[in-house]
């Protein structure tokens, strides 16, 4: 049976809650017109509450005049009688008590079965400060921050065009957090919007605890460890991306804003990229594309070429790893499968420990141990170098899920390299280039616009053009408003 708005079924629900407040409000009029405040102590600005609300309930005469309660809410949510701009009125049972959790206060009118509520929500929340992840030198240096509505204030004022719709909708059956679908309606693919709405209602989790909770519902290949969803912390780059008829998903309490489609191009691109001259960001770009592709294989070429490929190597190399080698115990495979292992556990202990700490431990403890292996004999000092390149250039993607993803990949193709050399390094590098192909991201491919035959837009991929190129917004986005500039 569907519950009607009543003070007395909510005091009965929240009996046990102490933050809970649910108070009579009796105007001083012949009638004795009594209304109910509903609220949650902690998420309202009470002096908001107190002068917009409850005073001109109570001291007005407009108010006091009011002979019905239909009349008091009439009064209250059409001519003014609150002193608060935001006030709508709800009947369903359900959506009060999502909208009052959510910090809102609702004045019940228990004859009419239904209240009004008002948004005087207030939160503890740290200021707006530059983002940690992605670094910026001549960019802005704002950052999204944990609460919703903040981030999309900040889109709104990049983004100040009135077909800028924020959609926002409630995520969770106990959480009920609010999740806020933001997109360029006269540009991107409405149909991809509709898609990412039935997506996200389709949701039925009790809660969102974290943003992978709802990032893992929205991906389409669940067995691929390449991101399939590109996250951001700044607003410029969110911005940036739904003008390229791309859409932003917003979830309250994440720091940061997931945008789709998500090709790989995107994940190696910088927010810096477009602050710099266009010659030095292509060659930063090209510089990461090479380091990514050098941390993928550099561990797996090098087991590969010492175990059973030593005669492509020149003879001074051969004898100077022979070398090296001579009192080490252990063959190329296990020596660099072991130290890349010994690296990730130095990693993992890094971001566990307090960040001064952590900072310092990864440091030292990576020269200390690499150092007393080299000394011990356990481990030669080619494959230090060779282990601690790789780590250096995996440190360089910007997106940190698509490093994550390299760092696993490097150990299978490790392992393929040590049972058949190149023949299993090969094999290795066809599963992972067919698998990029065959990867596709709402209707785009992942490898686009590198796979595209028709029209290879190459403008803002592996080379950045000069701005007044980017003539075309990126092909199967933005269908109905493919020109940027003229």
């Amino acid at each position: 049976m569907k519950k009607v708005i009543q003070s007395k079924t909510i005091k009965e629900l929240f009996s046990k809650s102490t933050d809970i407040l649910v108070r009579p409000i009796e105007l001083d009029n012949p009638q004795h017109l009594t209304v109910h405040l509903f609220c949650v102590d902690g998420l309202v600005n009470s002096q908001l509450l107190d002068l917009a609300i409850m005073k001109p309930i109570g001291t007005e005469e407009g108010s006091r005049q009011c002979k019905t309660q239909a009349e008091l809410a009439n009064y209250l949510l059409n001519h003014g009688g609150a002193y608060h701009a935001f006030g709508s009125e709800i009947t369903d049972f359900d959506k009060l008590i999502t909208v009052v959790m959510s910090g809102m206060a609702a004045v019940i009118f228990d004859q009419l079965e239904k209240a009004i509520v008002f948004d005087v929500r207030t939160f503890d929340k740290r200021s707006i400060q530059e983002p940690s992840e992605e670094g910026v030198m001549k960019g802005a240096k704002d950052s999204f921050i944990e609460v919703l509505r903040t981030n999309t204030a900040l889109i709104r004022r990049r983004v100040r065009s009135p077909y800028l719709v924020i959609e926002q909708m409630w995520v969770g059956r106990m959480s009920r957090t609010d999740v806020a679908l933001v997109y360029i309606s006269n540009l991107c693919d409405m149909n991809l919007v509709e898609q990412l709405r039935k997506k996200l209602q389709a949701i039925d989790i009790d809660n969102i605890a974290a943003a992978s909770f709802i990032e893992e519902y929205l991906i389409e290949n669940k067995g691929s460890l390449l991101p399939q969803v590109m996250y951001t912390q700044r607003p410029d780059r969110c911005a940036s991306n739904l003008t390229d008829g791309r859409i932003s998903i917003i979830i309250d309490g994440i720091p940061f804003v997931y945008v789709l489609p998500c090709q790989l191009p995107m994940l190696l691109q910088s927010p810096e990229d477009y602050s710099e001259n266009y010659i030095a960001s292509s060659s930063f770009r090209i510089l990461r594309y090479a380091t990514m592709i050098l941390s993928l294989l550099l561990p797996a070429f090098y087991i590969a070429i010492t175990t059973f490929h030593n005669q492509l190597l020149p003879v001074q190399m051969i004898l100077s790893i022979q070398e090296a080698k001579a009192k080490v115990p252990f063959s190329s495979w296990v020596e660099v499968l072991g130290l890349l292992f010994s690296f990730e556990i130095l990693i993992e202990a890094g971001l566990r420990l307090p960040k001064p700490v952590g900072q310092a431990m990864s440091i030292v403890g990576g020269l200390v141990v690499g150092q007393a292996a080299v000394t011990a004999n356990i481990i030669s000092p080619v494959v230090v170098i060779v282990v601690a390149l790789t780590g250096i250039a995996g440190f360089t993607v910007p997106n940190q899920d698509l490093s994550i993803a390299l760092r696993i990949s490097r150990f299978a193709l490790g392992i393929l390299a040590s049972f058949a050399g190149f023949f299993g390094l090969m094999a290795g590098i066809i599963y992972i280039v067919t698998h990029l192909c065959s990867l596709d991201n709402f209707g785009i491919a992942y490898l686009s616009p590198f796979v595209d035959c028709k029209n290879m837009s190459l403008q803002d991929t592996i080379f950045r053009y000069p701005v007044e190129n980017f003539k075309y917004r990126p092909d199967g986005l933005a269908k109905n408003n493919h020109r940027k500039q003229k």
